[in-house]
């Protein structure tokens, strides 16, 4: 047994002593991020890794006791549940499904605390994470489901896919210029929960967490042949992107609120906020201008086959005419019908036939013989 089938086997049904070790330790970490907050200092930013450990362990402690009841074990043995862990093109659509599910929540709750709070930052921000749902929500239903029913070819289906998305990326690149321009004008307010360090500080780790597996997914992505895996990734690292930008925007506000930091965010804010507007834009051109150019190719590629199709079922049929028309091995030879302008067969002028002492020399040597 390899390494990785030894590691699934124990992921699947760890031992009893290593859930009892989560439970206890998820308790433990729990109880500690609670009393930080009784005791007033679960706002510090030291207290940020026990809270985290708290959540961690929690999770683990969940999966201990779906361990204990066998759900893994008898999910493994689910054909999509396989697919999941063995397919790359499965889990991206899976995750870009959960990012959708994500951004519809965040628009949902952001309409409705940008109605109470009469906030027009939250209801720019609305309005980016709604773009921002398009083109996942255009390659999942142009790739998975339109047109499925009609004929057209899962990969006709993905380049479409593909170049749909480069046109929403190009519409996403002019939806955030309102975020840019806020932010530039220094209107981009923030209500944090807890202290500005620890919101910038969490935000910051899930940021550049974010950055790097859309930085890697999107390398691995451009060597498969799939351009609607690649429609997906490249939704996600243009997403990436904005999310760099906004928290530069933000440590730039909330850290530093001095006045050379005023400046530098002054100079740092509409560059960097250009500058990945018009990465956004020629990522989306790209993809739009190069996958209408594939589908051309494509339909060019269906119409030479329908037509090598149509000649070689000429050929068929004149080839089958021609075999019912020919003669059989079998069947006697056909006589020759002869037919006359008058009716009657031509009278012989004489020339040819033998006269009566000719026919007489014959007939003798015929007697002659036959005594």
């Amino acid at each position: 047994m390899s390494k990785r089938d030894k590691l699934v086997k124990f992921l699947l049904k760890p031992p009893l002593w290593v859930c009892a070790v989560c439970w206890a330790l998820g308790i433990v970490a729990l109880g500690g991020s609670i009393t930080l907050y009784f005791l007033g200092l679960g706002l510090k930013l030291w207290a940020l890794p026990v809270h985290i450990v708290a959540l961690v362990f929690c999770i683990l402690s969940i999966y201990a006791v779906l361990t204990i009841i066998g759900v893994p074990e008898r999910a493994k043995d689910k054909p999509r549940v396989q697919r999941f862990f063995k397919s790359y093109s499965t889990r991206a659509f899976v995750y870009a499904a959960g990012s959708i599910a994500f951004n519809i929540c965040y628009v949902v709750f952001g309409i409705i605390i940008a109605n109470l709070e009469k906030s027009a930052w939250l209801g720019v921000l609305v309005g980016y994470h709604l773009f921002l749902i398009l083109p996942r929500v255009e390659v999942l239903v142009t790739a998975k489901f339109r047109g499925k029913n009609s004929g057209i070819s899962e990969e006709k289906r993905g380049v479409r896919a593909y170049a749909n998305c480069g046109l929403m990326l190009i519409m996403l690149a002019v939806a955030i210029v309102p975020v840019i321009k806020m932010t530039i004008d220094d209107e981009n307010s923030y209500n944090y929960f807890v202290s500005a360090i620890v919101y910038v500080t969490t935000i910051a780790a899930y940021t550049f967490t974010k950055l790097g597996i859309a930085i890697y997914n999107f390398k691995k992505s451009h060597k498969q042949n799939n351009l609607a895996l690649i429609a997906v990734k490249n939704a996600s690292f243009a997403d990436a992107l904005i999310s760099l930008f906004t928290l530069q925007a933000m440590m730039l506000k909330e850290l530093h609120p001095e006045n050379n930091a005023a400046a530098l965010a002054a100079k740092l804010n509409p560059a960097i906020g250009v500058l990945i507007s018009l990465v956004i834009f020629a990522l989306g051109l790209h993809m739009l201008v190069n996958g209408h150019k594939k589908l051309k190719a494509l339909d060019a590629a269906e119409q030479a086959i329908e037509r090598a199709n149509a000649t070689a079922g000429d050929l068929a049929e004149q080839s089958q005419r021609q075999s019912e028309e020919q003669p059989q091995a079998g069947d006697p030879p056909q006589a020759e019908v002869v037919e006359y302008t008058d009716g009657e067969p031509p009278q012989s002028d004489g020339a040819d036939e033998p006269d009566a002492s000719e026919q007489t020399t014959v007939g003798a040597c015929a007697d002659g013989e036959n005594d």
